[in-house]
C-alpha cells in the first residue's frame, strides 16, 4: 500500500545522508505510545491542539506576524516517557491527516570529532534531508531526541574542550530551523532533553511550546503499575502464576515511591515477579515492595 509521493506504509526507510530513519503514520501498533503513557491531564491535549494547527495554519501566517517554527520542546527528568509521548503524538497526527511521515533523529549522527563535521551534519541534516522528506507531499513530524546534541548552550560550551565547533553546530542549527520555518510549513519538530537548560537561548526563544514532562504523582503511579501489572498478569496466567494485587494495597504502593519515573515503575513491576517463589504462585504487593527496595538500593549505590 502506497501514499502520496509513493510511499509505502509498511516501510522503514533511512534518508541517504544517513541521519534520520523515517515511516508513514498512522500504524495501528503505535497507539500504545499515546494511550498507555500517562501524564498529567491536558498535556496530550495541548499537543494535539497546537499540532494540529501548526500543520494546518502555518501556511497562512507571515514569518513577520506570526513567526511559528513548529518546534515543540519536550523537557523533563529520564525515564518520563517524552520520546514516547512523541511516537504517540505523530501516529494521532497521522489519523487526523489521514497520512503523515515519521522521521527520527540519529543524534548520534550529528557530533564529530573532525573540525568542522558537525556543523555540515546539523546543515545537512535540516537543509537537505528534512526538507527531502517535506517534499513527498505530506505533513511530517521529526522526533529530535536530546536536541542538545544539535542545538547546545553556546554560553556553556565556552568552556568546553571545542567550543568553536559546538558553537557552530549550534549557529547552523539556528539557521536552518529558520529556512525550515520559512520554507517548509508541512514539518513540525518535536525536540527531548533531560536537561533544558543546557539548550541554547536562540533555539528556545524559535520553540512555540515548551511542555514540561515531570515525574509521576501517586495517581499517575498507581496508573503505571496498574497498566503494567495488566499487562504481566495477562502473560504470568498461562505460567500459573497470578497477581494478587488489590486496589487499596496499590494505591498505598504507589504513595511510597516519590521519586520514581514511568520507567523505573515498569522495570519494578517485572523484577517483584523474579522474587516470587515457586512454590508461591503469587505475586503479592509484599514482592513490589522487595523490588522497590532493591531498586532504592542500586540508586543510591
Amino acid at each position: 500500500m502506497t501514499g502520496p509521493g509513493g510511499v509505502a506504509k509498511e516501510d522503514l526507510r533511512q534518508d541517504r545522508y544517513g541521519f534520520l530513519r523515517w515511516r508513514v503514520l498512522p500504524n495501528q501498533g503505535w497507539e500504545q505510545w499515546w494511550d498507555r503513557i500517562v501524564v498529567p491531564e491536558g498535556v496530550k491535549q495541548r499537543l494535539l491542539n497546537y499540532s494540529r494547527q501548526a500543520l494546518g495554519l502555518r501556511s497562512e501566517f507571515t514569518q513577520v506576524g506570526m513567526p511559528l517554527h513548529g518546534l515543540i520542546l519536550l523537557h523533563g527528568p529520564p525515564g518520563t516517557g517524552k520520546t514516547s509521548l512523541a511516537k504517540g503524538l505523530g501516529n494521532r497526527l497521522g489519523q487526523h491527516f489521514g497520512e503523515i511521515i515519521f522521521a527520527e533523529v540519529d543524534a548520534h549522527a550529528m557530533p564529530s570529532q573532525m573540525l568542522g563535521e558537525s556543523q555540515r551534519n546539523v546543515a545537512n541534516l535540516l537543509e537537505k534531508s528534512i526538507p527531502e522528506l517535506a517534499s513527498k507531499d505530506l505533513p511530517v513530524v521529526v522526533l529530535i531526541d536530546e536536541v542538545t546534541s544539535v542545538a547546545v548552550n553556546r554560553q556553556m560550551a565556552m568552556g568546553g574542550t571545542d567550543p568553536v565547533d559546538v558553537i557552530r553546530a549550534t549557529d547552523a542549527a539556528l539557521h536552518g530551523l529558520d529556512r525550515l520555518a520559512s520554507d517548509h510549513p508541512n514539518v513540525l519538530l518535536v525536540a527531548t532533553s533531560n536537561l533544558g537548560g543546557a539548550i541554547d537561548e536562540a533555539v528556545m526563544s524559535r520553540t512555540d511550546l515548551v511542555v514540561e514532562v515531570g515525574l509521576p504523582e501517586t495517581e499517575a503511579r498507581r496508573e503505571i503499575l496498574a497498566d503494567s501489572l495488566e499487562e504481566l498478569g495477562s502473560i504470568l496466567n498461562v505460567r500459573s502464576v497470578r497477581i494478587g494485587v488489590n486496589g487499596s494495597e496499590l494505591s498505598d504502593f504507589a504513595a511510597e515511591l516519590e521519586g520514581f519515573s514511568g520507567r523505573r515503575l515498569r522495570k519494578l513491576v517485572f523484577e517483584a515477579v523474579l522474587a516470587v517463589q515457586n512454590q508461591e504462585r503469587v505475586m503479592t504487593v509484599r514482592h513490589l515492595r522487595l523490588a522497590a527496595a532493591r531498586a532504592t538500593s542500586a540508586v543510591k549505590v
